[in-house]
């Protein structure tokens, strides 16, 4: 019988969904937010992308939920409404104290690798193989052509011989007649 051998490494995960109580906060809808701040779906997504790209929310702060179930905050409405009316001043005060990301609770989990360190080794076996295969195909290509540039060589000095010959040949029987 063979003995069993496990590996196990120790990872950080993230929870996709969490149960936590909801906080006090006011979250709106998307068509909610388009009317309490008089703008298009597109307007609405630029001043979003504003407020994380140029002022640094975090994206957890400002909406939750995805696609139709989309809902912002507070904070959200209150510096998109500033950012739009181009109170720049008072939303960077607001940005200041704006809450940092939600921290996410780290856990971890035992994770069984064995099966994946065998294919591992599998592929690194595989790419090893390849790869001396390769080395031995460039090596016998290169002999051959080697061998090739000698035949050539060989056929070029002989023509060169005979042409030479000949023309001696031809330069001697003129000066004979002359």
């Amino acid at each position: 019988m063979k003995p069993e051998s496990l590996a196990v490494i120790d990872i950080e995960c993230e929870p996709i969904d969490t149960s936590e109580p909801e906080t006090e906060e006011n979250w709106y809808t998307a068509q909610q937010m388009m009317s309490l701040l008089k703008l298009s779906k597109a307007d609405l997504q630029k001043s979003i992308s504003k407020l994380q790209s140029i002022y640094g929310l975090n994206l957890a702060t400002l909406r939750r939920g995805a696609a139709r179930a989309t809902e912002y905050s507070q904070l959200a409405l209150d510096a998109a409404k500033l950012l739009n009316a181009g109170k720049l001043t008072q939303l960077r005060q607001l940005v200041e104290k704006a809450p940092a990301a939600p921290a996410l609770p780290t856990a971890t989990a035992i994770v069984f690798v064995e099966q994946h360190h065998q294919i591992a080794q599998t592929a690194s076996t595989v790419a090893d193989d390849n790869l001396s295969q390769i080395a031995s195909f460039k090596s016998g290509l290169l002999k051959n052509y080697r061998e090739l540039g000698r035949a050539v060589g060989k056929q070029a000095a002989a023509e060169l011989r005979l042409g030479f010959t000949e023309e001696v040949k031809a330069a001697l029987a003129d000066l004979q007649e002359s």
